[in-house]
């Protein structure tokens, strides 16, 4: 029997709120293959703990402990320092999608108020288990607690209370428990752990604790004081608007005419720029901005096309710091050698700012370790976040690979123990997907990215060639003083005499006499003291130091193959 129209939509038309959506599609949300989908975990709750200290001029330290129930099944507790969620907003910022504070343009390591409630819906997917959270935040001038219990009603896209308990706190911050199945916790270059070390090149002031599920305790120590300047908002470029969002501008304005309108929302538009607008398109610039049309809002926009404007203002951009991004790769790389740059703002698609970061780091623990041989990897961020994923389709990837790197002397650069750093900076990063792992190839960007990183290969070339001329010195150094000894016996014996003692003084007298037969200008040796820096601890299930023999990090395998010491 034949439906008709009404009965076919009466039947089968429904709405799906964001939570339900995100429910039957988390690989929207990152959540693909079990290791990723811990480590996006791991990148959600991180990040909104160093937004919140920042946005409050905490320095952040976070405390992570992740514990092992069965195979493939975690214990995830995260606390942090940060000034804490106010009791009304704590299930919408863990149950409610798309809601947040950063939905506006201006940097921010989350941009789509997905995050946290993400984490509480795969949780929530995976083991049917509550969240479980514990704010302390301060309230006219009182510290208050509480401790709640809830899960997310995917229907309404909100929280639904079991559990509410007052308590006294110390000091502001958040703790979350959440439960997970289906994922899995590895030392692979996908990890969890990975995340956390690249996380900590990226933000120097920042101090991670990390408990892995063998009980194994990582310190992962701050190596800078200093909070980073907190970005301003920045108002659109002409350049970088469409039609709709002059439209859109134009319907939720307080304002009069479409001048006003002009020079409050956009970046860079004075009134005299909004005359040559006028005369260009004939538009009455004194009309209502509510009863402008979508022809009126083209016209405009093709106008911009036409004009020249200044480059949109970069101080709503705050890059990490050559000087800050060098004590990071330091801290945790220990390299020979390592350079780093800033460059400086420019544009892509015509209107949206951004800043290239580069750095390179040479020998030490720079590269990654691949059958006990360190090869080459490619560290890459977008507003200090590590992107650890999609590594193939990022922008990032395509400029360090159209690199001639034999032209700065690296013949073999996957065998090459090399860590390539690249941070982009911006307002609107423009990622491929909401999985934000991967950022379009825009051609400005591949530049800037190819510009910095091959000034700082110039620089490793030197390097890598002094080092080489160092050896060849060493090298003729060697052949002299083994030359020397047999010089002073067989004149020894042309004279007829004993063979003196000449070893104490051999290397002050060949060390002279080389340079000398080079040509060098002769210089006293100083000595070096050498600071022994505790750059990472790492601590066993008992709170013992752990040698690096026994490390837990020397092993290959995954952590499905290791024996588990649960901690009493």
């Amino acid at each position: 029997m034949s439906q008709n129209a009404t009965e076919l939509f009466d039947e089968n038309f429904n709405e799906l709120t964001p939570s339900e959506f995100f429910r039957k599609n988390k690989q929207m949300l990152g959540f693909t293959g079990k290791i990723r989908s811990l480590t996006i975990v791991f990148h959600e709750l991180i990040t909104n703990s160093f937004d919140a200290a920042e946005e409050a001029g905490i320095l952040p330290e976070i405390s992570i402990d992740l514990k092992r129930v069965d195979k493939e099944h975690y214990i995830l507790t995260h606390s942090d320092n940060g000034p804490g969620i106010p009791e009304d907003y704590i299930m919408k910022v863990y149950c409610t999608m798309f809601a947040g504070s950063k939905f506006r343009n201006i940097q921010s390591r989350g941009q789509q108020g997905l995050g946290c409630s993400g984490c509480v819906l795969l949780s929530q997917m995976t083991t049917g288990e509550p969240a479980r959270v514990i704010s302390c935040y301060e309230e006219n001038g009182e510290l208050k607690g509480v401790n709640m219990k809830f899960k997310m009603d995917v229907k309404k896209n909100k929280g639904m209370l079991m559990e509410k308990e007052y308590i006294k706190p110390e000091h502001t911050g958040v703790c979350i428990q959440l439960h997970f199945k289906d994922v899995s916790y590895s030392l692979s270059e996908q990890g969890a752990f990975e995340y956390i070390r690249r996380t900590m090149i990226a933000n120097p002031h920042a101090k991670i604790t990390f408990r892995d599920p063998s009980g194994h305790k990582y310190i992962f120590k701050r190596a800078a004081e200093i909070v980073p300047v907190l970005p301003k908002e920045v108002l659109p470029h002409p350049k970088g608007v469409s039609a709709d969002d002059i439209l859109f501008m134009a319907k939720h304005t307080d304002k009069r005419r479409y001048k006003s309108m002009l020079t409050t929302s956009l970046s860079r538009m004075s009134n005299k720029r909004v005359a040559e607008i006028e005369e260009m398109t004939g538009i009455d610039m004194n009309k209502r901005p509510k009863d402008m049309k979508w022809a009126e809002a083209e016209a405009i926009v093709d106008s911009f096309q036409k004009m020249k404007f200044m480059a949109p203002p970069s101080n709503g951009l705050i890059p990490i710091g050559s000087e800050q991004i060098e004590k990071g790769m330091k801290q945790i790389l220990k390299p020979e050698f390592v350079a780093t740059l800033t460059r400086k703002p420019v544009t892509y698609k015509g209107g949206v700012s951004f800043i290239v970061e580069a750095g390179i780091a040479y020998g030490g623990d720079a590269g990654r370790i691949v059958n006990e041989q360190r090869k080459s990897e490619i560290m890459r961020f977008a507003n200090r976040v590590p992107l650890t994923f999609d590594q193939g389709s990022c922008a990032i990837t395509e400029a360090l690979k159209s690199i001639d790197w034999k032209r700065y002397g690296l013949k073999d650069l996957d065998n090459t123990p090399l860590t390539l750093f690249v941070n982009l900076i911006s307002t609107q990063v423009p990622y491929l997907s909401t999985g934000k792992q991967s950022i379009s190839p825009e051609p400005e960007i591949v530049h800037e990215i190819r510009q910095s990183t091959m000034k700082l290969a110039r620089k490793l070339q030197k390097h890598i060639r002094s080092k080489k001329a160092a050896k060849e010195k060493a090298m003729r150094s060697k052949v002299f003083e083994d030359l020397l000894p047999v010089i002073i016996e067989e004149s020894a014996k042309l004279g007829e005499t004993s063979v003196p003692e000449y070893t104490q003084v051999l290397a002050k007298v060949t060390k002279r006499a080389l340079a000398e037969l080079l040509g060098e200008k002769v210089e006293e040796e100083e000595v070096e003291e050498e600071e022994d820096a505790l750059i990472m601890e790492e601590l066993d299930e008992f709170g013992y130091a752990v040698d690096e023999e026994n490390s837990s990090l020397n092993s290959s395998k995954d952590f499905d193959d290791l024996e588990i010491d649960e901690e009493e």
